[in-house]
């Protein structure tokens, strides 16, 4: 339902994926008149080529892998199980359009209006005043509010590798699009994207290649949690090439390899270029604006206005940082306090998640970082392996590891294993309350759980682990 509070500004919201749709609720609930401004349905990348249906698809490959190890559960799948990769994409659509069609519902629910068109600014005016908002398609219209909200999003960057156009080599969107599963598949790069992909496809029956040019894959991820990752692909018949970079790609296409052991020649049927993401900004009209941009990123302050621009607010993608749809909800928050004239939220600590089987998920800081910054920093480890759940699910490759000061203030958490994206959230939440191993030991958690294996890891750290063998002098 909508606020019933007072009449609040009159504000347009220029793109609708995560950081733009939360941001226009907000401030329809904070009693603002709402305008969103989206060619495409709400939902941006995150939706309907990104989080949604790559979630959806590594669904399908959980399955197919739960299936394929069904006789070590005492059960035998009458027939056997093949993949059916037209229905996995059937499936992928449909999660989708079910929670678009939520969205927009929960959007009018609120009183936000749907503007139906690709919006571009005008310039202001007057001097430091709010650009117009001129939307060309279906809704068109020039759009005149109080405050304007900038959430265009981004789009998959293309690296200069020479045969990056050349027919088989996509992007995410591409890769997410085909409707046959390919029986050989390079992945470059090895951020969460590729990694996810690359974890997906190994277990839907394709081949996969995985080449990261950095020394790890997940190269912000701790060392250790990286290199478990990687070699939990391999054994799972994932080639992964870390330290490696793309010399070019030719017709076939076919990808060349350099690392320090030479070059080689991996042929495939389709490539993936998964090398990040950049501003969805080109088009905006910013520079007429007055709206500079850097790396086609738009400049804000800490509370998220444009520099130069009192009545312009910017979040999500575009301002940089983390591209993660939680981060993007964050700075909906944020924008909604200052343009209704709240106090700010405190900065949150942010969760890095990875959907790879097994799962990786981390927030707050390295081993190597907390080493650097206090000499006297303490690590506490649980592996899987000394968790009964773990035993049960047959999930024992896993690892909680928590990283604190000299005085047990935490400052960090590496998971690795069966559920660690849920797990992590448990970790956020103590090093946002500036807890310390004592406080998180002190935690009564459920046995027999995963998540015990946090409260475990704090234990190690205080050099009293319950489930594992003292360590020797």
């Amino acid at each position: 339902m909508a606020s019933e509070q007072a009449a609040g500004p009159d504000v347009v919201v220029v793109g609708g994926g995560p950081a733009g749709y939360a941001a226009a609720i907000g401030l329809a609930q904070g009693g603002a008149a709402v305008r969103l401004v989206d060619a495409d349905r709400p939902g941006g990348t995150c939706l309907h080529r990104g989080c949604v249906p790559t979630k959806a698809l590594l669904e399908s490959a959980r399955v197919a892998r739960t299936l394929a190890a069904a006789a070590e559960f005492g059960l035998r799948p009458a027939g056997g199980a093949a993949v059916d990769f037209a229905a996995v994409r059937a499936r992928q659509d449909r999660v989708v359009a079910d929670l678009t069609r939520g969205l927009e519902q929960l959007l009018r629910s609120n009183g936000v209006t749907l503007v139906r068109g690709h919006g571009a600014l005008l310039p202001p005016a007057r001097p430091g005043g709010v650009p117009a908002v001129r939307v060309q398609g279906a809704d068109a219209a020039d759009l005149r509010p109080q405050a304007l909200v900038l959430t265009p999003g981004s789009v998959p960057a293309k690296p200069p590798i020479g045969g990056a156009d050349l027919p088989g080599v996509l992007d995410s969107d591409g890769l997410l699009a085909l409707r046959e599963l390919p029986a050989r598949l390079v992945i470059i790069g090895g951020g969460a994207v590729g990694c996810e992909f690359a974890s997906a496809y190994a277990d839907l029956g394709s081949s996969v290649t995985l080449v990261e040019v950095a020394p790890q894959l997940l190269p912000a991820a701790d060392a250790e949690v990286a290199r478990r990752l990687a070699a939990a692909l391999r054994r799972r018949g994932v080639a992964v090439h870390a330290g490696c970079e793309v010399a070019g790609i030719r017709p076939g296409p076919v990808v060349q390899l350099r690392d320090a052991a030479g070059t080689r020649a991996v042929e495939a049927d389709v490539v993936l270029v998964a090398t990040g993401r950049r501003p969805r900004t080109a088009g905006l009209g910013l520079e007429a604006c007055g709206l500079g941009t850097g790396g086609g990123r738009l400049a804000v302050d800490g509370a998220l206005r444009c520099v130069g621009a009192p009545g312009v607010f910017a979040g999500g993608d575009a301002v940089g940082g983390p591209g993660l749809a939680h981060v993007a909800f964050g700075h909906a928050e944020r924008i909604a306090a200052g343009i209704l004239g709240r106090p700010l939220p405190a900065e949150p600590v942010v969760p890095y998640p990875v959907f790879t089987h097994p799962e990786v998920a981390w927030v707050g800081m390295t081993e190597a970082a907390a080493r650097t910054a206090d000499p006297g920093a303490r690590i506490g480890r649980l592996p899987f392996a000394a968790l009964g759940r773990a035993h049960a699910a047959g999930e024992t490759d896993g690892l909680c590891k928590l990283v604190a000061a000299a005085d047990g203030r935490l400052l960090g958490a590496h998971l690795f294993g069966a559920g660690a994206t849920e797990l992590i959230g448990i970790a956020c939440l103590a090093l946002h309350q500036g807890a310390t191993a004592a406080d998180l030991s002190g935690a009564m958690l459920a046995h027999p759980t995963l998540a015990e294996g946090l409260g475990e890891a704090a234990r190690s750290l205080e050099g009293r682990p319950l489930h594992l063998p003292p360590a020797r002098a």
